[in-house]
């Protein structure tokens, strides 16, 4: 097989370059060395939509979005809510696969080093599945050398597609690509080109999208940006919230320099992390009254606790996920047992990953055999599910007498009638014992 030649053509990802930021504070913009996205509101955006009139767009693209930044607020999501989160991450693994097998022994080779890069086809292949599953589109970049061809994935947060339908445009800052055109790049799309580097575009369909697809989740954005919103009332509730457990009035007399030193002593004490549970006193000038204790309940905990049960349950709904593959315990259970999980791993694998990873596997095959002339059953991906099967098997039944004294202890001598199951063994003590019996009887 040809070496593979460092491309100069790399993906446009991998590009470093001087970019515009836009001040926060002053509204200026200033030059970074490297490129800025901004910050995106969690908001869920009113439309998600794609233009349908293509004749009207002053672009030669077609905008992702009503504000073209759809898959930066995805991306953006996808740091903020962790039931979202490790859900891609769960889906991404098990498409992925534990490795890819062949007995092709120069695909051995080429799978182990698919690009200039130095990358693997399952590190390709994963980055694929995840953007796949987290934006609903996935692009992966071929760059043709003598004999093979290089396999690179592009960041789908910096790509377009062209109306044309024939390429794509890659930008690294969609949000300023107006003042950094130079920066635009267009790959033509495979297979209907003759250029040295092309594009795939694997994409999950929606009804009313020509150009784009879009996420299993999609229906439960709001939730997603609710479970943000916990985790951040949480965090602040926790950290920095002034809440005691009880207020105690006693009486006392103080002036207004004592005042304001007790509210700051009380300030520092019962703020921050790990101050929950304190109590708060108060001294009554000029009162003789019994002291008083007013016990403070939170009263919110409740829904909150509903609200995230609720919030991660839609997440997990919305991306046809199995809630014992997400940590999530199954309602009156202490724990998902091993027998669930390898339940939920087969429905997963039926219903999600395999059509995911047989979409991306084909068009890898694809460009494989028409560029390298690989045919596609000579690849193909080893799935391991989370749990063993092991631990269901009954040694007794599949492992010899003499076996199982070797896995227990290597220095154990085999029995002469050990090359057996325990179970043919027990048979042979029946049955001899019954002939035993039946001998007595006929001498008697």
């Amino acid at each position: 097989m040809a070496k593979k030649r460092k491309s100069q053509l790399k993906s446009q990802t991998k590009k470093t370059s001087q970019s515009s930021k836009v001040s926060e504070t002053t509204g200026v913009s200033t030059k970074k060395d490297v490129y800025e996205f901004g910050v995106f509101n969690l908001a869920v955006p009113p439309n998600i939509r794609e233009k349908q009139d293509i004749s009207k767009l002053i672009t030669d693209f077609v905008p992702f979005g009503d504000d073209n930044l759809m898959p930066q607020y995805l991306s953006e999501l996808k740091r903020q809510s962790s039931t979202h989160r490790s859900v891609l991450a769960q889906k991404t693994i098990f498409t992925s696969g534990a490795r890819f097998v062949t007995n092709n022994d120069n695909l051995k080779e080429y799978i182990k080093d698919v690009n200039a890069d130095g990358e693997s086809l399952r590190d390709v292949f994963k980055k694929l599945s995840e953007d796949f599953y987290t934006f609903g589109n996935s692009y992966l970049e071929g760059v043709l050398y003598d004999g093979g061809v290089n396999l690179y994935h592009i960041d789908s947060t910096t790509v377009r597609m062209n109306k044309d339908k024939k390429s794509v445009m890659v930008h690294p800052d969609w949000a300023n690509y107006r003042n950094m055109k130079d920066e635009m790049v267009h790959i033509p799309i495979y297979p209907n080109t003759s250029e040295s580097r092309f594009v795939l575009h694997f994409s999950d369909y929606e009804p009313t999208f020509q150009y784009y697809g879009l996420p299993d989740y999609v229906a439960a954005l709001e939730h997603i940006a609710v479970d943000y919103e916990i985790g951040k009332w949480n965090h602040t509730k926790f950290k920095n919230g002034f809440q005691p457990s009880a207020i105690i009035e006693i009486s006392g007399d103080m002036g207004a320099e004592e005042a304001k030193k007790m509210v700051s002593e009380f300030q520092s004490k019962l703020t921050g992390e790990g101050k929950n549970g304190k109590l708060m006193f108060i001294v009554k000038n000029g009162d003789t009254s019994p002291a008083n204790v007013q016990i403070i309940k939170d009263d919110q905990e409740g829904s909150w606790i509903d609200l995230q049960r609720i919030t991660d349950q839609n997440i997990v709904t919305a991306h046809r996920w199995q809630p014992s593959l997400s940590g999530l315990v199954s309602s009156g259970k202490m724990n998902n047992t091993g027998s669930e999980i390898r339940i939920s791993y087969d429905l997963a694998m039926t219903t999600v990953i395999k059509d995911t990873s047989d979409r991306l596997l084909d068009g890898i095959k694809k460009v494989l055999w028409k560029e390298m002339g690989i045919e596609s059953h000579e690849l193909s991906i080893h799935f391991e599910p989370p749990i063993s099967f092991a631990a269901s098997i009954d040694v007794t039944k599949v492992l010899t007498i003499n076996e199982q004294r070797r896995l227990l202890d290597e220095s154990l001598g085999d029995l002469d009638d050990g090359d057996v199951f325990i179970s043919v063994r027990e048979q042979i003590a029946i049955d001899k014992a019954n002939e035993t019996d039946d001998n007595k009887n006929n001498e008697e």
